[in-house]
């Protein structure tokens, strides 16, 4: 019986240390990415290598740069850093927008951390809003030709 309880025991143990790591793990799924970007920045002091960091260890491009702009750092920096890290170009635009940042800021930082021109057009353009032109007045044509003479087309 002495022998039994003892196999109970290690099994026990066996099965305790088994399972502590998935307990542990769900109890950190919780965590938003501004939590976890948060905690890295508390261990880098640099946002830019936290930027870098996070896409390296796969988490979500889009979401690591709409977080860290969300969260007050330098829009121009962190999608440069994005960029700097191999991120992919489209995430990296479309969480900058969601955060807030213009396109030409997307833009200008996007390049100046080595993002492809022609791949950074076919993202951004989209973006940009048609400039309407008109002449003033609002309405075209016809009315008087000078204050003197009526005239009628």
């Amino acid at each position: 019986m002495n022998r039994n309880r003892k196999i109970t025991i290690v099994l026990l143990i066996l099965v305790i240390f088994a399972v502590l790591p998935l307990i542990s793990n769900t109890a950190f799924a919780g965590e938003t990415s501004k939590d976890i970007l948060s905690k890295k920045y508390k261990e880098e002091k640099d946002i830019c290598l936290v930027v870098k960091k996070a896409i390296a260890e796969g988490m979500n491009v889009k979401e690591v740069t709409r977080a860290c702009i969300e969260m007050g750092y330098d829009a121009c920096l962190v999608v440069r850093c994005a960029v700097e890290a191999k991120g992919n170009l489209e995430q990296i635009i479309i969480g900058a927008l969601e955060a807030g940042a213009t396109s030409d800021v997307c833009s200008r930082c996007a390049l100046e951390g080595g993002a492809d021109p022609q791949e950074l057009a076919r993202i951004v353009e989209p973006e940009i809003a048609p400039i309407e032109t008109r002449l003033p007045g609002g309405s075209s044509g016809g009315g008087y030709l000078s204050p003197s003479s009526p005239s009628s087309f």
